[in-house]
């Protein structure tokens, strides 16, 4: 039984759609493939609004002499799949962590969304998303940094998203405050004590 803090695996066409812990809206995602084996990677503690599309379709070869796919429609009138060339898969797409995407988005093949990334509603996401960046449009463009970035480096080094459940939870207070350099700091020193608590009982 799939529950919330483990991660998730099902297939979708050729290849594999990899959630994990704690994504949520995953469920109403559409994703739109045509065999040719892209992945779709979502990392933990993601928001997924309704109504996000994935297209792994690839575009239509433009180097044939029609772009009509011979041997994929009507095979009983035009040729079966003896005329089809398969075309190459576009690219698999990669969400980092905490990253929220807003209603109507659609992802293109072959984008990958840096951690802790927005995706503004209705935005169509052509290219790649660094992380803790805004995007927004159509296409979609940078419109800004969620934070300076120092801050951005420090929560980059946190990876709050992969610390155990139970101080994530102990955190949860502290994780839905504006980020500072020093709070962070602060947090990655408990982590760092932890840790080295953790290996010294072991020992």
């Amino acid at each position: 039984m799939a529950t919330p803090e483990n991660t998730k695996k099902a297939p979708i066409g050729n290849g594999q759609l990899e959630i994990g812990r704690f994504t949520h809206g995953y469920e109403e995602m559409e994703i739109l493939e045509q065999g040719g084996g892209a992945n779709v990677t979502i990392g933990s503690f993601c928001s997924i609004a309704s109504g996000v599309r994935v297209l792994l379709d690839t575009s239509p070869a433009l180097d044939r002499m029609t772009a009509f796919p011979f041997g994929e429609i009507f095979p009983e009138h035009l040729g079966d799949a003896g005329v089809h060339i398969p075309r190459q898969s576009g690219g698999d797409v990669v969400i980092g962590n905490d990253v929220w995407i807003g209603a109507n988005v659609t992802l293109l093949n072959g984008v990958t969304i840096g951690d802790g990334a927005v995706i503004s509603p209705n935005a169509t996401v052509a290219g790649d998303v660094g992380a803790y960046e805004v995007w927004a449009g159509n296409p979609a463009q940078l419109v800004r940094k969620r934070f300076d970035d120092s801050v951005c480096e420090k929560l980059l080094e946190l990876q709050w998203w992969n610390l155990p459940l139970q101080l994530i939870q102990e955190m949860a207070p502290l994780l839905t405050t504006q980020p500072t350099v020093e709070l962070i700091e602060g947090l990655q020193s408990i982590v760092n004590d932890l840790v080295t608590f953790s290996g010294e009982n072991a020992a």
